[in-house]
Order: C-alpha cells, then structure tokens, then sequence
C-alpha cells in the first residue's frame, strides 16, 4: 500500500467514529486526504467509482461477529473492491467534557446506544441522566456546544480530540478486549508478502449432499488452512447459499489458485474479496480462548451424549 499522497482515503463516517481511529493504524501513513461518507455502500461505491485510492469499513466486531451490512456489500453488490489491509481496531470508551469538569460532577451523559450498552456499570454508578444520539461525534459536538460542566460524553478518544474536550475518565467500558476488525478496501488485490491471507466466496452451482465438503476438500488436500467458514443465503434463491472462505496464502501462490481451479470444478462459482498480509493481532486474539459453555472433548462425548438421551419416568 502506497502512502497516499495526493490521494483520497475514505471511511465509514462521522469524524471521531472508531472507523475513522482506524486510519491511524494503517501499516503505511495516509498522507493523503482523508473524507467520511455516510454508509458502507457510500465507501465501497467512491473506491470502486475510483473517487478514492482506498476506503476503511468495519468487516468484524469481536461481540457480534461478522458486520453483515459490509460483509453482504462486498459479497452481492461489488465487483472491483478488494480487502488490501486488516485493522483491528480496540473498542474502548473514554468520558469526555469541558477543560476543568470533573467526571465526579457529571450529572447528564450523552452518548450511542452502543456505547451505553458497553458502558453499563459507569453509567448506573455515575447516577447521571443518559442522553442517547446517533453518533459519539455529535454527543462530542453536543458538550462542546454547551457551557456547562456537569455534561459529559462517553465517547472514543479520537472524537473527544477532535472536539477539543477534556478526557475526565480514562476507561467507561465495563469489559476491555472489545475490538473491530475493519478492512482497507482498494480496486486490486495487494501484493504477496510471504505471510498472506485470501478471502473468497465459493457459490455451489446447483444443490447437493456434500457440497461444502467437496470444496473444503480443494484446500485440506493442498494443506492449505482455512482461517474461518461461514455461510451467506443467496438473494435470488431461496434455501441456497454460497461460503465465505478465508485461506493463508495468495493468489499469487501456486496451491490456492490450484484449490479455486479444483473448488469451480466441483462446479461452483469463485469470487475473491482480497489478499492481504496477516496481522498478528487477528491471531494471536485468539489464543487463550474457552469454548463456549457446554462444550465437551473426545474423552466425555459418548457419555454426555448418552446422559443427554436418558428419559426418566415422571
């Protein structure tokens, strides 16, 4: 990815959201301009339009897992827009007010309802009366706009610099770790790295037992690691689907372009969402991890299966 200079860069808007901390994080500085825009599909059409060299839109929230209005843009509508870079982004909240307040003298937050939700326990333990608006960029504007000290907003840092407030309170949040993975979006792949990961979206033509098997098996056989697998309903037919695939690896290496050429033989159709460099970050978030409640291993299985089917009578 090139510097940007002279270029434009958009993102998923307003100034001070957490899409917008993400540009600086890119591996390479923007020096560039840099422009919001209102909405995913607002972001993707300037980069595919070419409008823009590149745009930022969240792909992943570590609460709520895929962004589904990203992923389904990418998948359905666009066509020359390709994942170049991966961000994750921490979600973390700070409350911010005018030069001198205390956060102890707050007596009215204003913030979002994602906010709010993340920020539970300060918000009941402030006492204070909650303002919900539709941005942490206009619950900044908002304090800003007032001269009074006992009105705060819990907000990202970035807005609150952005407005000129005080940080009164360093973290709101009530479980840190919390964090979006957001992709830098170009209309060509990025160039191989030797540590890469491909995204692509495999669609079955027709439907039949054991399909994904058969296109899982274009990459184990290769011994190519899938990274993750889900899977997206077709617009135009009902109970269809196509898999959204990640694989490490390039296109530019021999054994993922020979399991796309194996997966559209199974017959399926194959579209690429990106290439781009692994971050550690997406990795190594997941070490340390706990399956979820419930979950038992090989030792166990058959008897917590044979408990589960026992009928006692009444």
């Amino acid at each position: 990815m090139t510097d940007g200079a002279g270029e434009l860069l958009t993102y998923l808007g307003p100034p001070g959201s957490f899409t917008h901390s993400a540009v600086d994080m890119l591996a390479v500085p923007w020096v560039g301009e840099v422009s919001p825009r209102a909405s995913v599909p607002d972001v993707i059409f300037s980069v595919e339009a070419g409008e823009a060299a590149a745009g930022i839109v969240p792909l992943e929230s570590s609460v709520e897992g895929d962004v589904s209005s990203t992923i389904d843009e990418l998948i359905f509508r666009s066509s020359i827009c390709f994942i170049n870079e991966e961000l994750v982004v921490p979600i973390s909240y700070v409350v911010v007010g005018l030069a001198g307040a205390r956060a102890a003298g707050v007596r009215r937050l204003i913030t979002t309802q994602a906010a709010a939700a993340q920020c539970r326990r300060f918000i009941e333990s402030s006492g204070a009366e909650l303002t919900l608006v539709e941005s942490v960029s206009e619950a900044c504007a908002r304090v800003a706009g007032q001269d009074d000290p006992a009105v705060a907003a819990i907000a990202s840092a970035k807005a609150g610099r952005l407005h000129a407030l005080a940080v009164l309170r360093g973290v709101a949040e009530d479980h840190s770790g919390v964090a979006t993975r957001m992709a830098v979006l170009r209309r060509k792949p990025a160039p191989a790295t030797g540590h890469d990961t491909t995204a692509v979206v495999v669609t079955p033509v027709g439907d039949r037992t054991g399909v994904l098997a058969d296109i899982l098996a274009c990459f184990s056989s290769r011994d190519i690691a899938l990274t993750s697998i889900s899977s997206r309903r077709l617009r135009t037919r009902l109970g269809e689907y196509c898999f959204l695939l990640t694989a490490r690896g390039h296109l530019a290496d021999s054994r993922i372009r020979e399991a796309l050429a194996c997966a559209a033989q199974v017959p399926a159709e194959v579209k690429i969402l990106g290439c781009y460099p692994l971050n550690p970050a997406v990795s190594e978030g997941r070490i340390g991890e706990f399956p979820p409640p419930g979950s038992v291993g090989a030792a166990t299985l058959d008897s917590w299966i044979d408990s589960l089917l026992e009928h006692k009578a009444p």
